[in-house]
């Protein structure tokens, strides 16, 4: 036993010498800080050695004593370049308390590399080889993909057990999240995949009881992140034996790593161990990977002794992981930057729901903890989808019971101190408030101006930012908050009536502007815009200079551009003040991103307006993008950015460019892809599952343009799964049925096109059995309209169109002044003409014309004619020919539809007309909706 003098001395120097990873680190260690103190060394080194057998809740050190045979003889312990059955041991990968772990190659049944795990000689005692048989056990009967998977299992010729693993080729979680400097999103992500896991192990019965970053490593397969949660070492069945060995743990044992133990494991009484003490750790790694910091100072545990450190796991309430950020001092700026933040945005980011939903599963009462694994998932999903989350910050009671009972002595004497104040000194405080009265109305009216300052503040920190700024972003993904944008409004109006020109107040007006358009009041919107652009306006002439005024300035025009499609001026504006930031900063990316956006932003308002430049404007976006893509590979915003642009580029080919329709095949075909890897990357981000839908219909759209039916149905099938799927998880969102609705239509005229008469009515009953009739009856029309415009007997269809119609009206009747009943009397026209019945023709057709009187626009007249030639009535074909051709030159004179079937009755009534040469066939075959 060391002396009082000496203790201290060594205790630092062990806990130096257990915290190193090998013998010769160790040893030069020891060399240097005890010189020929043997005394010091000796006690050192026992203490190591007695770690090393230890049950404890400390790391082992990498010590390995040699295996005394039967006979006596030393020999050493299996190492690389052993075998051990079918395995030969290649390297050392890693030591636990326990086990020595070994890459390994199997030879036979197989070929393949393997993790080997063996006990550690003079481990094997009968706890130990329980507790490792267990292990074996416990792994054995999970079946997850977010877990190592055990292979085979057996023992040495020394007797000595070992189990064969997958090998793990990974970096612990945090390690992986900071060097890819993934974002608090993405993180997320892959925490839920973690959840999962250790849920899987719940339900097989196993507690893991050690969950930390270095036992969920992360491996890369395909290109995407996957979690693995390793080393159940010390895991527990939570009912019957694991083995017949199973060894009850004692009351003074501790089990884990203290930095993520549970207060129960710390607790050492009769309160046994269950799962929630691995949502307890998993709300540990869940704060260090928002933070870079675990909830309780590690350099505090490595400096306090035994019962120190039991006491600070049970009682010592940690900070959130938003305050833990704004303590973190210089070193912010790193974890922020590691999680592709700033250190205000990052604060932001976490405060609120996140801080909640980690102080939750960090409760040390476990019974306010998440129940399983999944609730706790179940929260992190609610918070990405921006649905409301279970978890909730303490009441204010709560905090103050829970301080009592700590303190309660202390508590005691402060009460009665505290009343025989408050006595005493009553009639003191009814005279002071009096006499300050007069002084606080006076003060009033100088501090109304702050007043309005500190409540804009609160707004903006305690209520809007921690949750409607991901609304803003994604308001497709539910019903917009009305209620609390309506509560939110309010706080910001007042701030922005401050009447100072200055940073702050035009914000408020910008944030006004936002919340306006989220509850669909555009023009006040617009007029909220237009006071923070004067604002910052104002602010860059005093100080032209500061690259946030130019920033705010861009912003407030592209707010207004995004008001009206035809302001194509405050696009140009907010594109001119991006460039110039670009050039001033060029190596500031979220600058670069910006200027890419309005130059996206401006390709789609030419492309909607029918202007020339939209394919320009969206190549300087993309080739933005992709750099910014080089520059930071991991980014999936930016990949999403850049997909985008790619779908877009498509549709400008597609649509306005009908000769250059090889040229959107390649740009629909990469934000497929890109889509299609951030789906697989991030599985529970559901903007990426939408994004991925859009892309593959608009896939399946290009493929229909180009008459290559029969490459359509993987595009349009996997977009009608997405959005059917959106549609059931989102139901008040229009646009996923409607999507839903026009890939089953694509998929239905696709099969037709290519002979699968089955697989097109299986499109049409999923059509006819979505939620929304009259949505369903609509496409169903369309399909009809395809499968008769085409001349082409090849692709023309009359009678399968004329039973789809019949079926939709059966479906949901159109009133007869309906545009859409104008539009299934000219289908059932055009289909009759097609099959040869003219008199049918001529009758549906001018049923047609009555229900729309002087609206030519669907061609109807044109057909009119041809049916009228073919009957004879060449008069009648004439008069309805020169009717279509006056209507089309004074309203749709480049009608792509209008002139193909022009040219096609021009031909037949031998007039002279745009010819079928000089009208390009559309590829589609698809006539006007």
């Amino acid at each position: 036993m060391p002396t009082p003098a000496l203790a201290p001395k060594l205790m630092e120097v062990f806990s130096e010498a257990v915290a190193l990873t090998s013998h010769e680190e160790r040893a030069a260690y020891l060399d240097r800080v005890c010189g020929e103190d043997r005394a010091m060394r000796g006690r050192v080194e026992g203490l190591l050695g007695a770690h090393a057998h230890a049950e404890g809740f400390l790391e082992s050190p990498h010590f390995t004593p040699p295996v005394t045979t039967v006979a006596g003889t030393l020999r050493p312990p299996e190492g690389s370049g052993a075998v051990i059955g079918p395995y030969k041991l290649l390297e050392q990968i890693g030591e636990g308390g326990m086990g020595v772990v070994y890459m390994a190659e199997q030879t036979h049944p197989v070929r393949r590399r393997v993790a080997l795990k063996v006990i550690k000689p003079g481990m094997d005692t009968r706890q130990v080889v329980a507790r490792f048989e267990a292990e074996r056990q416990a792994l054995a009967m999970m079946d997850h993909p977010n877990i190592a998977k055990v292979h085979d299992g057996g023992a040495t010729e020394s007797g000595r057990p070992y189990f064969v693993m997958e090998l793990v080729k990974g970096i612990p979680i945090t390690d992986y999240c900071d060097k890819a400097r993934l974002s608090i999103p993405d993180r997320l992500d892959l925490f839920v995949l973690v959840c999962r896991a250790v849920q899987h192990a719940h339900q097989k019965g196993i507690i893991h009881r050690d969950l930390k970053p270095s036992n969920v490593l992360i491996t890369v397969i395909d290109g995407a992140a996957v979690p693995k949660v390793i080393d159940f070492g010390i895991a527990k069945a939570t009912g019957g034996q694991l083995t017949e060995r199973t060894l009850f743990t004692g009351f003074a044992q501790l089990i884990g790593t203290p930095l993520y133990m549970s207060p129960e494991q710390a607790e050492l009484s009769g309160v046994d161990v269950d799962t929630r003490s691995d949502v307890y750790a998993l709300g540990v790694l869940l704060y260090e990977l928002l933070t870079g910091t675990t909830p309780i100072d590690s350099a505090t545990l490595c400096k306090a002794a035994y019962d120190e450190i039991r006491r600070v796991v049970r009682e010592q309430d940690p900070p959130t992981p938003s305050t833990r950020l704004s303590s973190l001092g210089e070193t912010l700026s790193t974890i922020s930057a590691n999680r592709h933040s700033d250190s205000r945005k990052l604060s932001h980011a976490v405060r609120g729901e996140l801080d909640w939903i980690v102080m939750k599963a960090l409760e040390k009462d476990r019974t306010r903890r998440y129940e399983t694994a999944n609730d706790f998932a179940a929260d992190v999903m609610r918070h990405l989808t921006d649905r409301p989350v279970e978890a909730c910050p303490p009441s204010a009671w709560y905090r103050f019971a829970k301080y009592a009972r700590r303190h309660r002595a202390a508590f005691t004497t402060a009460s009665l101190v505290a009343l025989a104040l408050v006595v005493g000194t009553a009639l003191s405080l009814w005279q002071a408030v009096r006499a300050t009265a007069a002084e606080h109305h006076a003060a009033v009216a100088q501090d109304r101006a702050e007043d309005h300052l500190l409540l804009g503040r609160q707004a903006v920190d305690e209520l809007y930012d921690p949750v409607a700024a991901r609304w803003t972003n994604n308001l497709r993904w539910g019903p917009l908050p009305r209620p609390f944008l309506q509560k939110a409004l309010p706080f910001y109006e007042q701030f922005a009536e401050v009447r100072r020109v200055e940073p702050s107040v035009g914000r408020a007006h910008s944030r006004v502007g936002e919340i306006l358009i989220q509850l669909g009041r555009f023009k006040e919107a617009g007029e909220a815009f237009r006071r923070a652009e004067a604002i910052f306006q104002a602010l860059l002439a005093v100080d032209p200079a500061n690259p946030e005024h130019h920033r705010e300035l861009a912003a407030c025009h592209a707010a207004r551009a995004s008001l009206t499609v035809e302001d194509l001026a405050h696009h140009k504006k907010a594109i001119a003040l991006r460039e110039e930031l670009v050039a001033r900063y060029p190596g500031i990316a979220s600058y670069r991103k910006e200027l890419a956006h309005s130059y996206h932003l401006l390709g789609v308002a030419y492309w909607k307006t029918k202007r020339p430049g939209a394919d320009k404007q969206l190549h300087n976006a993309r080739e933005i993008q992709e750099r910014l893509c080089a520059d930071n590979p991991v980014d999936p915003e930016l990949r999403a950015n850049l997909a985008m642009t790619f779908r877009d580029l498509g549709n400008v080919y597609r649509e306005n460019f009908i000769d250059r329709l090889e040229e959107a095949e390649p740009y629909n075909r990469r934000a497929v892809a890109i889509h299609q890897e951030l789906v697989t990357r991030y599985p529970t981000r559901p903007q990426f599952w939408l994004e991925l839908g859009w892309s593959s219909w608009e896939m399946g759209r290009f493929l229909v343009a180009a008459q290559r039916y029969e490459e359509v149905a993987p595009f349009a099938d996997r977009a009608a799964t997405i959005f059917e799927g959106l549609s059931n998880d989102y139901p008040d969102v229009y646009s996923h049925r409607w999507h839903q609705a026009y890939a089953l239509e694509d998929l239905a005229k696709s099969q037709f096109q290519t002979g699968r008469v089955a697989e097109a009515e299986q499109a049409i009953r999923m059509l006819e059995g979505l939620k929304d009739p009259q949505l369903a009856a609509e496409h169903m029309r369309y399909v009809a309209g395809d499968l008769c415009y085409d001349p082409n007997p090849k692709f023309c269809h009359p009678l399968q169109a004329i039973e789809l119609v019949n079926r939709s009206l059966a479906l949901h009747p159109e009133p007869d002044s309906s545009g859409q009943s104008a539009f299934c009397w000219h289908v059932r026209g055009v289909a009759h003409y097609r099959a040869g019945y003219w008199d049918a023709a001529i009758r549906e057709l001018e049923q047609a014309s009555a229900r729309l009187k002087d609206d030519l626009h669907l061609g109807f007249g044109l057909f009119l004619a041809m049916a009228y030639h073919r009957k004879g009535d060449h008069d009648q074909a004439r008069a309805w020919y020169d009717r279509s051709v006056a209507w089309m030159a004074a309203h749709e004179p480049q009608d792509k539809y209008l002139l193909r079937y022009r040219a096609e009755a021009a031909a037949l009534l031998g007039l002279k007309g745009p010819s079928t040469d000089e009208v390009r066939p559309q590829k589609s075959g698809t006539g006007p909706k």
